[in-house]
């Protein structure tokens, strides 16, 4: 499985450096020191490669999102979404998010890979809907809309013009006032 695995980390290097589409197999199996026939023992066509590749980008980076945030109280696992976000847009290599970029490239909602991109962006609201079903907030799917539609924003925002202090202040603030007009209704209630 080493192979495997050191082609679907290449792939998904060069899917997020440079576009699925511009990405020809060729470059790939170079790139995971593979030959072109080993590639496709693994992954009988590039679209195969790239909903894998996907697939196991969701796997990282939901598994950091959780961590990150299960390293804080309970109560501040809301606010705490948009720092992971913040943090992540500074990353060196930063290009945005691989899902908003596939379901671009491949915009028919049928297309597996759109499909793939659609999953990861409803997995995370499912997720963030729990943590802010567990930071007690009241209408907890609502509370995660707004933070998901603030991440969203500045994704797109720090790959567009990079990390923009003032806009990072203001989705803060914003989710600060949404989260706590929540938290007071969850109290009388």
């Amino acid at each position: 499985m080493k192979k495997y695995d050191q082609l679907l980390d290449s792939a998904m290097a060069l899917f997020y450096r440079q576009g699925f589409h511009a990405t020809g197999v060729d470059q790939l199996s170079q790139e995971a020191q593979l030959t072109k026939k080993t590639l496709y023992r693994y992954f009988p066509t590039k679209e195969a490669l790239v909903q894998a590749a996907l697939r196991q980008r969701d796997q990282c980076f939901m598994d950091g999102l959780r961590s990150r945030l299960e390293a804080v109280p309970v109560a501040e696992r809301p606010l705490s979404y948009l720092d992971f976000i913040e943090d992540w847009t500074r990353e060196p290599g930063f290009h945005g998010c691989a899902f908003i970029n596939a379901a671009a490239e491949y915009p028919d909602l049928a297309d597996l890979s759109h499909a793939i991109a659609a999953e990861h962006k409803q997995g995370l609201r499912d997720y963030l809907t729990q943590v802010c079903a567990e930071a007690g907030l009241a209408e907890p799917s609502q509370a995660a809309a707004q933070l998901f539609l603030l991440g969203e924003g500045l994704t797109v925002a720090a790959q567009v013009s990079g990390p923009d202090e003032d806009l990072l202040a203001q989705a803060r603030a914003m989710a600060a006032q949404l989260l706590g007009k929540r938290r007071k209704t969850a109290h009388r209630a």
